[in-house]
């Protein structure tokens, strides 16, 4: 499995800006774009905590505020293609910029068309929710999940189930904990237990080690030690830092791959007519608390 940009589901916000410096005239002027950034997740609802966010771009040159960038009067709809069922997306003043609709929950298998009417411009994209991935394993998606890091791997494997032997596998594993509160498990020598800021936290734009992942095809997850059954185990090397964990293991959709491995991610979303990505995902999401 190769590691891949960082990539959280439920907190990533998606802050990208398209400028030039005025002072260079080398470079191109700034032209604003609608940015969007989200995602469905198969057989839950388009709640609040999930979703989308509509803002504009703006040049790095200036300060970023992602609730001033958050655009509060788009006309966003969800049109399921076999059904042509369509679901209205509104965002709550206090909130601009982040659409949701609890009454849309996507169905594996299905094509999602999104547009986004705002600023005199339509954005559309469009996304096949990938099929169901089935997770039997010992860990609790309901509840914190507690243990030391040798505990935490092949002793407690997670067995997937999935229709489709290529289908694509993220497993996506971000520390919870402030830098400040974050402890090495494997420190680099006795005296450098802890990050000495969140520069060395974060790893810059990578956000390594706090957030690492992996993606591969359904069908090279096939472990020998577990009988051959579909397997993810080997998480427990990504695990960094004591504390609090979130670990998504998901089946993603064409635009959220793209989106994770192309050069140029904020182009390789699906999008058509601005930035960003609309994609869709199946999975499950555990909390674990690595303890000493």
């Amino acid at each position: 499995m190769r590691q891949k940009r960082p990539f959280i589901l439920c907190s990533l916000t998606l802050a990208l800006l398209v400028t030039a410096c005025s002072r260079n005239p080398s470079q191109p002027d700034f032209q604003k774009e609608i940015s969007i950034f989200g995602y469905l997740h198969a057989n839950r609802p388009l709640s609040e905590d999930r979703a989308f966010l509509i803002t504009g771009t703006r040049p790095v040159t200036g300060y970023y505020d992602v609730e001033e960038a958050g655009i509060a009067d788009a006309e966003v709809t969800v049109l399921e293609e076999t059904s042509g069922e369509t679901w209205q997306l509104t965002c709550r003043p206090e909130n601009p910029g982040r659409y949701y609709n609890d009454s849309l929950i996507a169905r594996p298998g299905r094509i999602y068309r999104l547009t986004v009417q705002a600023e005199g411009r339509t954005v559309t994209a469009s996304t096949r929710v990938p099929p169901r991935l089935d997770i039997t394993t010992e860990l609790s998606p309901d509840s914190v999940n507690t243990g030391r890091q040798k505990d935490l791997g092949q002793p407690k494997p997670l067995f997937l189930e999935c229709e489709n032997p290529e289908q694509i596998i993220l497993v996506d594993l971000f520390c919870n904990e402030t830098w400040e509160d974050a402890e090495y498990i494997r420190p680099f020598h006795g005296s450098h237990k802890k990050p000495e800021g969140p520069e060395e936290y974060e790893g810059g734009p990578n956000q390594e080690p706090r957030h690492l992942y992996a993606m591969a095809p359904f069908r090279d997850l096939a472990a020998p030690q577990f009988e051959n059954r579909n397997t993810v185990y080997w998480y427990s090397a990504m695990l960094v830092f004591y504390g609090k964990h979130t670990l998504q293991v998901l089946a993603v959709d064409d635009n959220t791959q793209r989106y994770l491995t192309a050069e140029h991610p904020e182009y390789s979303g699906g999008i058509e007519g601005g930035i960003g990505v609309f994609g869709s995902v199946s999975g499950e999401d555990f909390t674990l608390n690595v303890i000493r």
